[in-house]
């Protein structure tokens, strides 16, 4: 398989992820809550694990890592703040701009900027990439 291709699979699984998180959150799904600050125990984080590092970029391989894995802190956080009852922090972190989706915004603009640099293309700036589209409320 071509690089793009699992890297837009990733995007999908990411996506998946954090649409299934905020069902929890709204009482529309369960979900293991012990898993949620493990990056390596997502659909992605096993792809990232197995594939993913193979076939990214070595710029970006530790990029990515830290952002997916800050990613899940967040939302380990995020369950610690409902569990103390935090909840206009909790409204905060989860809202459009919040820092949820501030934090999967970065990870899908590493992801994009590896998708970008097949063998033999040029490295894009931060200020050529393309908009992740990650704003989400």
């Amino acid at each position: 398989m071509s690089m793009k291709f699992e890297i837009d699979a990733a995007l999908m699984a990411h996506s998946a992820w954090k649409k299934h998180f905020r069902d929890y959150l709204n009482g529309k799904a369960s979900l293991d809550t012990t898993a949620i600050g493990d990056g390596h125990r997502c659909q992605f984080g096993d792809w990232l694990d197995n594939e993913g590092h193979r076939l990214m970029p070595k710029k970006r391989q530790g990029e990515i890592r830290f952002a997916h894995d800050e990613f899940h802190r967040i939302a380990a956080e995020i369950l610690e703040k409902i569990r103390n009852k935090q909840f206009a922090e909790v409204r905060d972190d989860i809202a459009a701009d919040g820092v949820l989706n501030r934090a999967s915004a970065r990870l899908s603009e590493l992801l994009l900027k590896a998708r970008l640099h097949e063998a033999g293309s040029v490295e894009l700036t931060e200020s050529e990439a393309p908009d992740s589209g990650e704003a989400e409320s």
